[in-house]
């Protein structure tokens, strides 16, 4: 019998500023049920999950993922096996946040 289980390799932690997207959408029950999805892939293997190198003088390390018109920026931390959740926002203004 299958599980549906996931393989969880890191640990998630989330920038305030994540938080506060979170809550700024709190009644988008869709758009949140779509992020922690994505949490969770992110939770199992978060490069995997990385799309194209993300380009950011600000965070050169990071790397982003998308949900819809959303992005999510990340941090991976292979010493501890954590992922921060840096921010999330729609496409556009992430990347001008983050240039």
């Amino acid at each position: 019998m299958p599980s549906n289980s996931l393989n969880v390799n890191y640990e998630l932690f989330e920038d305030k500023r994540a938080i506060k997207f979170m809550d700024k959408h709190s009644d988008d029950e869709k758009l949140l049920r779509r992020i922690y999805n994505k949490y969770c892939l992110l939770a199992c293997d978060p490069y995997n999950e990385a799309e194209s190198s993300f380009k950011s003088r600000k965070c050169p390390k990071c790397k982003k993922t998308r949900v819809g018109n959303y992005r999510i920026i990340y941090f991976i931390k292979e010493s501890t096996k954590e992922v921060e959740i840096i921010d999330i926002g729609p496409r556009r203004a992430i990347y001008k946040k983050w240039d």
